[in-house]
């Protein structure tokens, strides 16, 4: 009767043994004025019981005072039960405006029933998001 209990909470959106969720590092903290750093967050996908997000930390660079992404991650959000979001790949790139970011996302989406895994599903999100502007 074991395959009837939960499924091992450790997914691939995790550090190996944690609950923290694994961070794409992008770029390097050192050429940013400290203690300016903003965090922006994307709904890449909305259903009507959870949404797939993108979270992105920047900060401005000391000499162009361009917006430069740091680190990203992404988590589902909402009932979540059979579903399991893995993501293997994320890039998120400065453009020449100043306010902007444009981002790229792949990962699976597996659905499960009983613990197996019934169907996998390639996702694919790119797109650009506007930056608060302070």
């Amino acid at each position: 009767m074991s395959f009837i209990g939960p499924t091992n909470n450790n997914s691939n959106n995790n550090l190996p043994n944690s609950n923290i969720i694994k961070t794409w590092n992008l770029e390097s903290n050192k050429s940013l004025i400290k203690n300016h750093s903003n965090s922006v967050h994307v709904i890449l996908e909305k259903t009507m019981v959870s949404q797939i997000e993108l979270s992105i930390n920047y900060g401005k660079e000391k000499q162009s005072m361009l917006n430069i992404p740091t680190s990203a991650y992404t988590n589902v959000n909402g009932f979540v039960s059979g579903i399991n979001w893995k993501p293997f790949s994320i890039s998120v790139r400065r453009t020449n405006e100043i306010d902007k970011l444009t981002y790229f996302v792949k990962g699976i989406v597996e659905w499960k029933l009983l613990g197996a895994t019934i169907y996998s599903q390639l996702k694919v999100y790119n797109g650009n998001v506007i930056l608060n502007s302070k």
